[in-house]
């Protein structure tokens, strides 16, 4: 059978964490294609210090009160870029639910928190790129947003607030432009741009230690359950723009012909969005 999260009851003694995850934000995960890629040679290594990372986020989120917390593991198709054999006992593992973002969260989570991010494309970070290493550029109305705006974007439209995120600092100045109180884990700066896949930046970097890092992210995750109360969820008014550049002409062919886009250029379009949901990238 399968749990109706809905009918989890909010009370005083409960209080439910959502972790949307990823990979590339991670302490000493700077190669693409040989950490963040399934045949990648240290992909494995990769995941298991993605796991480390998020183990100290829960135990974190415990120690300042968290009753309940689920993580969704959103690096790719199953297993996500985390080991599930390594997971911590008492966090609950949304599985098989691919990488178009996360699921099975409502406006029964007190919190949500960002693990293991990174900048979007341009932003000049540790492996920064949006969603995939082709869109330039991707703008709502005049807001130009990566992963971390529309994650917490989709959260916010169930009243979550987005409480922590864990990153290189190009990921941690972009949460705190969106919302200012936001608490923070950095775990790797970039060095200056090595090279480029499309519009994903390889960057030589400053990484912390794996305990160090772990250490950061598990202080701030504490932290970040003080904050509940006084941060605002992050939210996207509707209608609005959705406008989206692409390195190539050849990633825009597929939308020409969809209803409400209008073309720009041979690598641009725009499209009148309703919800997040009519978001297409």
């Amino acid at each position: 059978s399968t749990r109706d999260w809905s009918s989890d009851v909010c009370s005083s003694d409960l209080l439910k964490v959502y972790v949307v995850c990823d990979l590339e934000g991670v302490a000493g995960i700077v190669d693409f294609k040989k950490q963040c890629m399934e045949e990648g040679k240290y992909y494995q290594q990769a995941i298991r210090l993605a796991t480390m990372e998020l183990n100290a986020l829960v135990e974190g989120a415990i120690e300042g009160g968290a009753t309940e917390v689920y993580a969704w593991p959103g690096h790719g198709s199953f297993p996500g870029g985390i080991d599930f054999e390594l997971i911590h006992p008492e966090c609950n593992l949304v599985m098989q639910a691919g990488d178009g973002g996360p699921t099975g969260f409502d406006e029964s989570f007190d919190a949500m928190m960002l693990h293991g991010f990174h900048g979007m494309a341009g932003s000049g970070g540790v492996l920064s790129h949006s969603f995939y290493p082709f869109p330039q550029n991707i703008w709502v109305d005049d807001l130009r947003i990566g992963e971390i705006a529309l994650n917490m974007a989709s959260f916010g439209e169930v009243g979550v607030p987005t409480v922590l995120v864990t990153g290189d600092q190009a990921a941690i100045d972009e949460a705190k432009a969106l919302c200012g109180v936001i608490e923070t884990a950095t775990v790797k700066w970039a060095l200056g741009e090595k090279e480029k896949l499309g519009a994903l930046s390889i960057q030589r970097a400053l990484s912390l230690s794996p305990g160090k890092a772990q250490d950061t992210i598990r202080v701030a995750a504490t932290r970040a359950m003080n904050k509940i109360d006084t941060t605002k969820p992050f939210k996207i008014k509707t209608p609005f723009n959705l406008k989206i550049e692409y390195t190539e002409a050849k990633y825009v062919d597929r939308f020409k012909d969809l209803p409400e886009v209008e073309m720009l250029s041979e690598t641009s379009f725009t499209k009148k969005c309703y919800s997040l949901d009519e978001i297409i990238f």
